[in-house]
């Protein structure tokens, strides 16, 4: 295994939601007009949510379901950065960071590649932005004048992919403009193993495991976002399709569309047929010392979601696609078989 992976698309379903905002918008009817973020595709706009948005709703459910050690943050007066401690900080680790260099410390400024990567999360479906003009009057005065205010908001199905290295994951190198200092390495020399290429590992691979499958099972609860006391919308998935690959792609890009009449969302099936075909011989396999385990996508799918949920499940028993997908009761279950198989992977020492 040359960069072993796990990749995966989700959908999450958007109810009269305004979960990014971009700001105040000029030229409109209010001085305080406050709109959504889009994004222009030919003619028609769309609204998403920024990669780092929801990558801040997942350390939030990380540090307050799973108990992650929040890294402190130094605030320069251009710039801000986390402790940059991998082994005693697991979002440092999970995370990535860009650590300036500290007065005294060997190795200069420390910069950890996020082992975990995450596009934006884009709506399916266009033009589904729609403009809300409030006022505030609440106990005012008759004589005071109400205050009138413009807002966004928006019910779409949004679509996101991600990867998570798994050879990246606790495995650092050593230097400037690496992962970690020498100061660093020696405070946790007694964690880590050095392996053949001269990095470093932590010793306890089930550590490793528990940070990973931590991160599979928060996205499963996924939750946060803006304006929700007025817009409260669930963003856990509703919809999920995961595997573990050879390889850095992320192949499962748009893999959800809008149905032809273009009010429902749907699995592209010839895009998801053709990712199938081409990764087969990529598709991860675990040896559990007895046997030799394949490991197939898993789909995990809220009943009603899909407009072509019966050929979804269709797919599952066509040959040869029934050996390379597995469906699951919801998005959850799918998740969280993914966390076992980390358990798998790592703790048998499948990824070195």
């Amino acid at each position: 295994m040359a960069n072993p992976i796990i990749t995966g698309a989700i959908l999450i379903e958007a109810n009269g939601a305004a979960l990014n905002m971009a700001g105040q918008e000029q030229g409109t009817r209010t001085d305080n007009a406050i709109v959504v973020k889009q994004i222009k595709i030919g003619r028609n706009r769309y609204p998403y949510v920024s990669g780092q948005a929801w990558r801040r709703w997942l350390r939030e459910v990380l540090y307050e379901d799973y108990g992650w050690k929040r890294s402190p943050i130094t605030r320069d007066p251009k710039s801000a950065y986390t402790e940059g401690d991998p082994i005693e900080y697991e979002e440092d680790d999970i995370f990535g960071y860009m650590a300036a260099k500290k007065r005294g410390q060997q190795g200069g400024t420390q910069r950890r590649v996020s082992p975990l990567k995450n596009s934006l999360l884009i709506s399916v479906l266009p033009n589904t932005i729609s403009n809300d003009f409030g006022h505030f009057s609440r106990n005012l005065h008759p004589e005071q004048d109400i205050i009138p205010f413009e807002h966004q908001h928006y019910t779409a199905p949004l679509q996101g992919v991600f990867t998570l290295s798994l050879g990246d994951v606790s495995r650092f190198e050593i230097g400037e403009m690496r992962d970690l200092s020498k100061d660093t390495l020696q405070k946790h020399m007694g964690a880590l193993v050095q392996t053949p290429d001269g990095s470093y590992r932590l010793k306890d691979q089930r550590e490793r495991s528990r940070r990973v499958s931590e991160v599979l099972k928060a996205l499963a609860v996924l939750r946060h976002g803006a304006q929700l006391a007025r817009n409260l919308s669930d963003v856990s998935p509703v919809a999920v399709v995961l595997g573990f690959l050879d390889g850095g792609n992320a192949p499962l890009q748009n893999i959800f569309q809008a149905t032809i009449e273009g009010d429902r969302v749907q699995l592209n099936l010839e895009r998801f047929k053709s990712v199938l075909l081409d990764y087969a011989d990529r598709i991860l396999q675990v040896n559990t010392g007895e046997e030799v385990e394949q490991m197939p996508m898993l789909i995990g799918l809220r009943p009603t979601v899909l407009a072509n949920e019966d050929e979804v499940h269709g797919l599952a028993k066509e040959e040869p696609f029934a050996k390379l997908i597995k469906l699951c009761s919801s998005p959850r279950e799918a998740l969280e078989r993914a966390a076992d198989s980390v358990q798998k992977l790592l703790e048998l020492d499948n990824i070195p």
